[in-house]
């Protein structure tokens, strides 16, 4: 059965080396992580000579040759193959990374490890296959994707007391809503906005002085707002986004897209269907989170609203490429009649 970073980093902990590991997922930080604890744990720190890279386009012979030569100066020696893109290579080279995964090496551990390409184990046949061949020599596969929000509050709370603050939840919450869902920028913030708290309570003023706004979270919030129907708050965040240089036809084109997934979503419950289950038919598997927000703001919306929404949403589309007027203005406009219709259900010309 395929580990995560959680039981890998128990498992090294208790003194398990394994043979083989086949390290894949989404979440790049925790991929580094988890190689890095598996690397440490086999040879120690700063033992270059016993720490082996091969690239995709390797020639296998000189990987199977490492795999199978004696170190010198330790009992173990890491053999990494990194990123090697299976998906194109030659059946009889897959064939071969089978053999090379499945076979236990008297003086290796051998990593396969996947970082800039991103495989889902439960979609990726060879992926799976790679896995299933390592489990039957003892070895392991481990699969390490994003941490789901209420794990990474978890995560930013316990690193800012190691650091000597205090942080509450959600402040924590309002970081990652602010910044980022990746953890190695997280990090980074925490440690910037301990720093600036020095020894004391992390505030959410804080982290809206301190904290790096990422593009996408802000567009993501400024929805948020149009949503909640906040027309102060929306326009706070059309400044930072416009401040930030953001094209005005990318801000458009993001705040249609809640409008669009409650489209999706009215017309798919329609047809007795939950939202979860219609992800796979617009192939949105990766963010599923958007169809349940979409059917949480259904509450708020009728057909009549998400049809003028849309209709909104085209014609400032429309006056921004046709450059007639100012861009800003037109934004601004947009984002009050969408507040107008949420509440009234009627246009605002």
């Amino acid at each position: 059965m395929a580990q995560n970073e959680q039981t890998l980093k128990q498992s090294l902990e208790n003194g398990a080396v394994l043979p083989v590991y086949v390290i894949a997922g989404d979440d790049g930080f925790l991929k580094r992580q988890a190689m890095n604890r598996i690397i440490k744990t086999v040879i120690g720190e700063d033992d270059g000579f016993n720490l082996v890279q091969f690239e995709n386009g390797c020639d296998f012979k000189n990987l199977y040759d490492e795999l199978n030569s004696c170190s010198f100066t330790s009992d173990k020696k890491c053999v990494i193959l990194n990123d090697y893109d299976v998906d194109k290579c030659a059946k009889n080279e897959f064939e071969t990374l089978l053999e090379l995964v499945g076979t236990k090496y008297p003086s290796s551990v051998f990593i396969l490890y996947f970082d800039a390409i991103t495989y889902d184990p439960k979609k990726s046949s060879k992926i799976k296959e790679l896995m299933k061949e390592a489990e039957k020599i003892g070895g392991t596969g481990v699969i390490v994707n994003h941490r789901t929000k209420d794990e990474l509050v978890r995560q930013l709370v316990a690193n800012a007391k190691k650091q000597g603050c205090d942080m509450k939840p959600f402040v924590a919450g309002y970081l990652i809503d602010t910044c980022s869902t990746d953890i190695s920028t997280l990090l980074n913030e925490i440690t910037k906005l301990c720093l600036y708290a020095k020894q004391g309570e992390i505030t959410k003023e804080m982290v809206d002085l301190v904290a790096v706004k990422s593009v996408e979270a802000s567009i993501f919030n400024l929805s948020k707002r149009i949503i909640a129907g906040d027309t102060a708050g929306a326009m706070n965040l059309l400044d930072d986004l416009f401040f930030m240089r953001i094209a005005p036809e990318m801000i458009v084109f993001q705040i249609a897209t809640p409008f669009i997934d409650m489209y999706r979503v009215a017309s798919a419950k329609k047809q007795g269907l939950h939202p979860v289950s219609i992800a796979e038919d617009f192939k949105l598997q990766s963010v599923t989170f958007r169809l349940t927000n979409a059917a949480e703001h259904l509450r708020k919306y009728d057909d009549k609203k998400i049809r003028l929404s849309l209709n909104a949403i085209t014609n400032a589309d429309k006056e921004i490429k046709g450059y007639s007027s100012d861009a800003r203005l037109i934004v601004e406009k947009l984002i009050v009649k969408l507040i107008y219709i949420m509440k009234t259900g009627e246009t605002l010309d």
